[in-house]
Parts: C-alpha cells; sequence; structure tokens
C-alpha cells in the first residue's frame, strides 16, 4: 500500500505540474483574455486555481501517508482522496461525451490516482 500511494502521490504531482503549467497558456490564458465580462473572468480564474491547490495538496498528501503511513487515518485519507478522484475523472468523461469529442484528456491522469489511492486503502 506504501509504495501505491507514493505513486498516487508522483502521478499526481506530475498532473497538478501540467495543469499549472500546460493549463496556464490553454485554457487560461485564451479565457481571461477573452470578451467574457469581468465576473466569470474571475470566477474562471479562482476556480483553476482552487484546482491547482487542490492537486498539489492532494499529492502532498498521498506522498506523505505514502511515506509515513498512519494505522488509522491513511486508509481513510486514501478512500477520500481516492474517491474524489474517480467523481473528477467521470466529470471528464461525461463532459467529454457531452460535448461529443474527446478532447479533455484529464482524466487519464486523475483515473489512476483515485484507483490507486482506493486500491491502497483497501490493502491496508
Amino acid at each position: 500500500m506504501v509504495k501505491i500511494w507514493v505513486t498516487a502521490g508522483i502521478i499526481n504531482l506530475l498532473t497538478a505540474f501540467i495543469h499549472l503549467i500546460g493549463g496556464h497558456f490553454d485554457p487560461i490564458l485564451p479565457f481571461v483574455s477573452s470578451d467574457l465580462t469581468v465576473i466569470p473572468k474571475a470566477t474562471l480564474h479562482a476556480v483553476w486555481h482552487m484546482v491547482t491547490v487542490m492537486l498539489f495538496f492532494s499529492s502532498s498528501v498521498l506522498l506523505y501517508i505514502g511515506i509515513k503511513p498512519n494505522k488509522y487515518a491513511s486508509k481513510q485519507i486514501a478512500t477520500l482522496l481516492g474517491t474524489l478522484y474517480v467523481l473528477f475523472s467521470i466529470v471528464f468523461i461525461v463532459v467529454n461525451i457531452g460535448y461529443g469529442f474527446f478532447k479533455l484528456p484529464q482524466w487519464v491522469l486523475l483515473f489512476p490516482v483515485g484507483v490507486l489511492s482506493l486500491y491502497g486503502a483497501r490493502k491496508a
């Protein structure tokens, strides 16, 4: 389980950097440069960075519980994060299907983090 959570944390950290760097140029810059009014722009920007915080924070938590597992808390934390990441993946899959394209590949990185976290929790 320990190696599983470390692996999930590393994949998630990679995802966080891709989100922060790649996502800044596409889609954030086009959105903030668009003709949208200031409230939708500011809201989008804030939500984008909420995701950034979530990605980096959850990466650090997964790495921490992978390196220094706690018999009681690690399983619950991994279950919570795993469930969130599987649900995040489902959101991206549904949006892709809803828009009739598969140009939002975020689920490809989010899903393994969720599955690994849940698998580690089950083995704990």
